[in-house]
């Protein structure tokens, strides 16, 4: 029985934090949602596959390592700050590349790519805690893993989701710019960045025990990370409105949307507003349609944008009109 109560609180601790997490992270997306089956599999990427090819990975490099370095210090340090980014940053990037291949269309805005990284990070957290805390419960007892939670939970909680973030934040540059240096630059440099912010995280945390400051660099590294993640995130929501309020307004006098409803798509209070209403009414099936309607009247801007960016790219135009239709349609049901 006591390992049972021990497994399923190690499970609401691994698992419910990084969900806690992701559903914040999902919130900042505010104007037009992912789709729900591709949030999962980001998720689930970063459980399952990831942490399952990292390891395979670390684990050959691990052969020639325990050959050639002496056990001690700087074996632990080579194996954690240059093999784990190294290993583990690309493998979860992974996700980001097959999304970019299979579902770009998807991606509209570089915040889907912080997204979908941080998806990704959480999801790996998630598995990873779950080791280290059962580890730490047979070394060291509730009291060792409580106070690892600590530290893996909140203090450095958001961490995978900061490196695998700064890879998404690239790729999404690429498929966002029309620059083409950027196209070509944009997913190396946050690819880089997230296995640099990892590697001075993990020589921090692994020189702790010896050195007091590197601790409190890696503390600098990551929130400083965090908090110029989340300056972009609040640059790029910004964006998104601002192409949302140009490209839709001549949506009026086309027809696809009224006055009233592009005051209401542009701002995103009163969007929660209208929904809000809805529910209150007990009417489910309007506070559907006003989601999907607010979603298509986005995509349109979103799509419109990119047009305007790169020109008439094959088949563009066909998906203009077809969200045209789809908003007129919709429009009738509300």
């Amino acid at each position: 029985m006591e390992i049972m109560i021990v497994t399923l609180v190690i499970l609401a601790l691994a698992v419910v934090p990084m969900l806690l997490y992701a559903l914040v992270l999902w919130w900042f997306d505010r104007y037009e949602k992912e789709p729900l089956g591709l949030i999962v599999a980001a998720f689930l990427w970063g459980a399952i596959p990831a942490v399952i090819f990292s390891l395979i990975a670390q684990l050959l490099l691990d052969i020639p390592i325990s050959l050639l370095v002496e056990p001690g210090l700087g074996a632990d340090l080579l194996g954690v700050s240059l093999i784990a980014p190294a290993t583990e940053e690309p493998f979860k990037g992974l996700a980001l590349l097959l999304l970019m291949l299979l579902f770009r269309r998807e991606i509209d805005s570089p915040l889907d790519g912080i997204l979908y990284g941080g998806l990704v990070g959480f999801g790996f957290a998630t598995t990873e805690n779950l080791f280290y805390f059962f580890d730490a419960y047979g070394l060291e007892g509730l009291g060792g893993m409580l106070e690892l939670t600590f530290f893996r939970v909140l203090l450095f909680g958001l961490n995978h989701a900061l490196f695998t973030g700064c890879t998404g934040l690239g790729i999404a540059l690429a498929r966002t710019s029309s620059r083409w240096w950027v196209t070509i630059g944009a997913p190396i440099l946050g690819l880089a960045a997230g296995m640099t912010l990892h590697a001075v995280h993990n020589t921090g945390t692994a020189m702790a025990g010896t050195f007091c400051w590197p601790l409190l660099v890696s503390l600098v590294a990551d929130w400083g990370g965090v908090g110029a993640l989340f300056v972009v995130i609040l640059w790029v929501s910004a964006r998104e409105r601002a192409w949302i309020t140009h490209y839709l307004a001549d949506e009026i006098r086309v027809g696809s949307i009224s006055q009233r409803d592009y005051q209401v798509v542009r701002s995103y209070g009163k969007r929660v507003g209208q929904r809000l209403q809805a529910l209150a009414q007990g009417d489910l099936a309007r506070w559907w349609r006003l989601g999907r309607y607010y979603r298509l009247a986005t995509k349109l801007a979103f799509v419109k944008r990119r047009q305007a960016a790169f020109g008439s790219e094959a088949g563009v135009g066909t998906r203009i009109e077809r969200l045209r239709r789809e908003l007129h349609e919709l429009r009738k049901q509300l």
